[in-house]
């Protein structure tokens, strides 16, 4: 198991030193150290959980909610700390799709063993 661990530490250091894990880092310091970002951020997700608990409770969700929803969604679209921040969060989660999806098809059964386990 130790050299398992070793070699996901590896990999961490790996991805920790890749440009896209660096430019996420940047655009998520860049919405910090924006005040409006953040808020519309904040806001946003405060929401997004508002509309997930009432419809986890089984609630109706009401127009009110719906177009707050729209406002900050359109609100983050038009700010351009949380536009960078969006590109490279999707850039990262290509590159981590890839890495996961590349571990998935290791761990597959091959047809060198059979198939067995």
């Amino acid at each position: 198991m130790e050299k398992i661990v070793k070699l996901a530490e590896k990999l961490g250091q790996e991805i920790r030193n890749h440009e896209r894990y660096r430019q996420l880092r940047e655009a998520e310091n860049k919405v910090l150290a924006d005040p409006e970002a953040k808020k519309i951020q904040d806001d946003l997700e405060k929401q997004l959980q508002r509309i997930h608990d009432l419809e986890s409770q089984m609630k109706p969700i009401e127009v009110e909610d719906k177009h707050e929803l729209t406002r900050l969604q359109q609100a983050a679209a038009a700010n351009p700390s949380l536009q960078g921040l969006l590109k490279v969060q999707a850039d990262y989660f290509e590159m981590m799709n890839q890495v996961n999806n590349t571990i998935l098809m290791a761990l597959a059964p091959s047809e060198d063993d059979g198939g067995q386990d």
